[in-house]
């Protein structure tokens, strides 16, 4: 984190292998990439996408059966056409690629949904998130964490510096990410694939080979890519080095491997490319189906809102959760234990998943005694995604909870093939006695993540509750009288209300009540305990029938514990 001030809402951590007391508790390490520097030297323009440190070969693999079929799509397919794109920028001297890709997404989305065109700020993702990607370059799913948490920030607000800066944390936050989903990990999908999201859900993240020295001429030709034709690279024999996002197809690009191309916003400004197809701007280039590994570690953001004011988001994993645990079995159950100093409604429950899932079941409780949990406060039951990625959930109703009082948000997820359902977030400052899984859910089978046995390396289970805070301050203390009595009612004389101040040193059993000069009770205006403190009651001239009495002189009498004063008023008709 260094020297910067970085944005945090709650956060905590990940792990490796374990066996505890005879439960059997696997956790799945990230394959580690070779070091891939996001601005190499002799590259025209500066790249920065790093694939996430993990495999999940299962992504990506078939196409959803609810999504339209290949058949039925059109030959081209532009967002620009349907005006949800909104115009290239420039990462200049940074390899902040990973950035423009994600913002660029998050804009359109709302376009397609909300039907307006947001400038949003790349400057504060690449400075914002926890472990300071800056120009080093990120992933997709790094971003999405943050925006989930955090939210998106204006343009104006945290404008774009092409170099590392310190993170603005203290901006207004407009919207928060929902719903961000992997459409493929380290594989090309085939394309009938990928046109359906693009169809169906709008403009998708996109990894790309966008050239090294290794491969000087794909390299040099990419650089200088003036938008007249449609590249043509086949060999994935460079890595992934370049974050895009990926607007349309067109199925009669003609290139030198034949015909069928997509349609791409890239983050090098408009002199660079062309405006392919839509437009006299530049800054878009197309590409040939299947080359430089295009398409690989593809997402889209399905889901967002508009930020709520006083809205939190308590959650352990601050830095993206690269691991993953479970038992060797498709389901598996996390819990977080969370802490919060002022009163709040849940609205959501939000986590991350690995797999397409058939099941999940969301519940919150309130007590946990390191064994059992009780008082279950609400429930969701019956989730299910056919994409792994993030994930927010609505519970059917706000859950109110009192400051200081402590809750337990459970999941239980069921994978569709996977053994490894939760995610971990072993890179962040992680928790003791906060973040748990259980095979079952069962008492005592809850496993602390925190914990640091010598065969384990500890993490935090990435599950998360976004909440309203009350924003009214809280009513000062009043201090608490060092006496008894008795004031003078105001105003005195009166003729409809008048108001009765007293005070009590200690809690007691009050009586206060109206006589008239005879000494007879005309009405009883307090009768029962009463704290200790300032009090006030008001008399409206009425006798205990409800009648109005006369004009004169009235007593009122005080009687608490061994106290006993009276004054008294005039009523005046």
């Amino acid at each position: 984190m260094g020297m910067k001030t970085k944005k945090v809402l709650l956060y905590l951590k990940a792990l490796a292998l374990t066996v505890v007391v005879g439960l059997a508790v696997y956790a799945q390490a990230p394959t580690k990439n070779s070091d891939q520097p996001a601005a190499q030297e002799g590259i025209k323009y500066h790249t920065g996408f790093i694939p996430p440190e993990e495999i999940l070969p299962h992504l990506g693999r078939k196409p959803r059966p609810d999504l339209i079929q290949a058949e039925d799509l059109p030959a081209r397919w532009d967002w620009r056409e349907q005006g949800c794109v909104t115009p290239v920028k420039n990462q200049g001297a940074c390899g902040s690629c990973y950035a423009f890709a994600a913002i660029g997404n998050f804009e359109s989305a709302i376009m397609i949904r909300g039907g307006i065109a947001y400038d949003l700020s790349e400057n504060n993702v690449k400075e914002c998130i926890w472990h300071d990607p800056s120009c080093g370059g990120g992933s997709p799913g790094e971003v999405a964490g943050y925006l989930g948490g955090a939210g998106t920030v204006l343009e104006v607000d945290d404008p774009y510096i092409d170099a590392d800066v310190e993170c603005a944390d203290s901006v207004p936050y407009q919207h928060a990410l929902l719903d961000w989903r992997k459409i493929s990990q380290g594989i090309v999908p085939v394309p009938a694939i990928l046109k359906q999201y693009i169809y169906e859900y709008g403009p998708v993240q996109s990894g790309l080979c966008a050239g090294e020295p290794a491969v000087p001429d794909w390299r040099d030709e990419f650089a200088d890519y003036d938008g007249s034709y449609t590249l043509y690279y086949p060999s994935d024999d460079c890595f992934l080095n370049h974050g895009v996002l990926i607007v349309g197809w067109d199925d009669d690009l003609e290139h030198a491997g034949g015909t069928g191309g997509w349609i791409v916003k890239n983050s090098w400004g408009t002199e660079w490319g062309g405006p392919c197809g839509f437009g006299y701007r530049g800054g878009y280039f197309t590409i040939a189906y299947g080359s430089a590994q295009m398409a690989s570690y593809s997402s889209f953001i399905q889901d967002w809102k508009e930020l709520d004011p006083g809205e939190k988001v308590f959650l352990y994993d601050e830095a993206y959760p690269m691991g993953g645990c479970g038992f060797d079995d498709v389901t598996a159950w996390g819990m977080c234990a969370f802490e919060h100093t002022r009163a709040c409604s849940l609205s959501r429950v939000e986590f991350w998943t690995r797999d397409i899932t058939t099941d999940i079941d969301i519940y919150i409780y309130d007590d946990f005694d390191g064994t059992t949990l009780s008082n279950l406060l609400t429930s969701k039951l019956d989730a299910a995604y056919t994409e792994a990625g993030y994930h927010s959930v609505a519970l059917d109703s706000l859950v109110r909870v009192e400051a200081g009082d402590d809750f337990y948000a459970v999941v239980k997820i069921t994978d569709e093939s996977y053994g490894y359902p939760f995610r971990l977030d072993w890179q962040g400052p992680v928790e003791i006695g906060k973040t748990f899984i259980s095979p079952n859910g069962e008492p005592g089978t809850w496993i602390d993540m925190g914990d640091d046995p010598p065969d384990r390396t500890p993490g935090d289970v990435a599950i998360r509750v976004r909440a309203i805070v009350d924003l009214t301050p809280p009513e000062p203390p009043q201090p608490v009288p060092s006496y008894y009595s008795l004031s003078y009612a105001y105003p005195n004389p009166f003729n409809s209300h008048t108001t009765i101040p007293y005070s009590l040193e200690n809690p007691a059993r009050v009586d206060l009540s109206v006589y008239n000069l005879l000494g007879q009770k005309v009405k009883t205006l307090v009768s029962g305990s009463k704290p200790a403190g300032e009090h006030m009651i008001s008399w409206d001239g009425t006798d205990s029938k409800g009648e109005p009495v006369s004009s004169g002189i009235y007593l009122y009498r005080l009687r608490a514990g061994d106290y006993t004063n009276s004054r008294k008023m005039l009523l005046l008709k």
